[in-house]
């Protein structure tokens, strides 16, 4: 009888166990889901709004630690809602090499150039994030959600573009703005090719969240872009 009434126990704890976990698991789905549609808003409202600015971009590369070029652009968005920017200061050309020396040097920046031209290519598919890949991937179950400290959460969506890569979105869940977006993702190899990037929002006069810093970090080459946007101004209507 004992064993019997241990048994019963047993069943009704598991039982109960297991009702709970389904509960908060679909709450947890809900949850997900209601945050996931509020950051789809917020990214459509402000690639909406930064449409009617215009911001100048400072581009600063450096290689193992060291600047090596500088560059300013004005920048707004087209008709064709990209980015166009038009130089206000560029790095001098670099003075070329002869001889076989200059021939090798010639070649190793071409091909460092065509390297880094791949990889800010594949971080344009992350930034701005685009609503429908939001979508995509929490459909596919495989976005999460988690605290990031007061006032903050951290929506992560895996397999954004290429399987294996991340993207980490942290949300003021009061104002209900993107603060901070990190990219971790590669370009051929995941352990040999990893790129990661960081984007920190700050919030102009009107609501508008913009892009105000982005770090890009290419590893394998040991390659740092910092990228700082400021003088937001609104464009005559």
């Amino acid at each position: 009888m004992k064993q019997n009434l241990m048994k019963a126990i047993a069943l009704g704890f598991a039982t109960s166990l297991t009702l709970t976990l389904m509960v908060y698991g679909q709450d947890l789905k809900q949850i997900m889901q209601e945050k996931a549609a509020a950051l789809k808003q917020s990214v459509a409202q402000n690639q909406a709004a930064l449409r009617h600015y215009a911001w100048v971009e400072k581009t600063e590369l450096s290689l193992k630690g060291e600047v090596k070029s500088t560059k300013v652009d004005s920048c707004q968005y087209g008709p064709d809602g990209k980015v166009q920017k038009t130089s206000v200061s560029a790095p001098p050309p670099p003075e070329k090499k002869r001889g076989l020396k200059g021939r090798v040097i010639e070649k190793k920046k071409g091909e460092m150039k065509e390297y880094m031209e791949r990889a800010v290519s594949l971080i344009g598919h992350y930034v701005p994030p685009a609503p429908d890949k939001i979508q995509a991937v929490l459909a596919a179950g495989k976005a999460s959600l988690s605290q990031a400290g007061p006032g903050a959460m951290q929506l992560i969506f895996k397999d954004y573009v290429k399987p294996g890569d991340a993207v980490t979105f942290t949300v003021d869940s009061a104002a209900k703005v993107i603060r901070q977006l990190e990219v971790n993702t590669y370009l051929d190899e995941q352990d040999k090719d990893a790129i990661s990037l960081t984007v920190n929002f700050q919030t102009l006069p009107d609501g508008t969240n913009y892009a105000a810093g982005k770090v890009l970090n290419v590893a394998a080459k040991q390659i740092v872009v910092n990228i700082v946007d400021s003088n937001y101004k609104k464009l005559a209507q």
